[in-house]
């Protein structure tokens, strides 16, 4: 699994939207050794120290640069963090079946990206909410 340093925070990033949201690293400016495959996760850290987890949805080629289009995951506390660098991101399956910490993680932010467009349209926030 690989780092990927940014140079301003997440939410701005992805332009206020935060988790879900997409942006753009330039392979040249970025630090990476070899280049990124889609659908591969990847963690991010921002100019404050946060870590979150983000996915390769797209790869844009021009005729000078490789750019990865990235989808911005959950935060990730420290720990997770030196886990997944450790590991290389190996999922469940690859831990004899074992569900893992961040293999919860991974869920939750899925989960939570699947209904979010739905709560963040949703004045209410979602069945039974009160208003906000």
């Amino acid at each position: 699994m690989e780092l990927i340093s940014v140079p301003v925070s997440a939410a701005l990033l992805t332009g206020g939207r935060g988790v879900g949201g997409e942006f753009v690293v330039s392979h040249s400016e970025s630090a990476l050794t070899r280049g990124l495959e889609p659908d591969e996760q990847v963690v991010v850290v921002d100019p404050e120290g946060e870590f979150h987890a983000a996915r390769v949805v797209g790869i844009e080629f021009d005729l000078t640069d490789t750019h990865y289009v990235l989808e911005l995951g959950v935060r990730l506390p420290p720990h997770v963090v030196r886990d997944r660098l450790a590991s290389g991101g190996s999922s469940a399956e690859a831990t004899g079946g074992r569900v893992e910490e961040r293999d919860v993680l991974d869920m939750l932010g899925r989960l939570r990206d699947a209904a979010g467009d739905d709560l963040r349209d949703d004045p209410w926030g979602g069945p039974g909410a009160r208003p906000r």
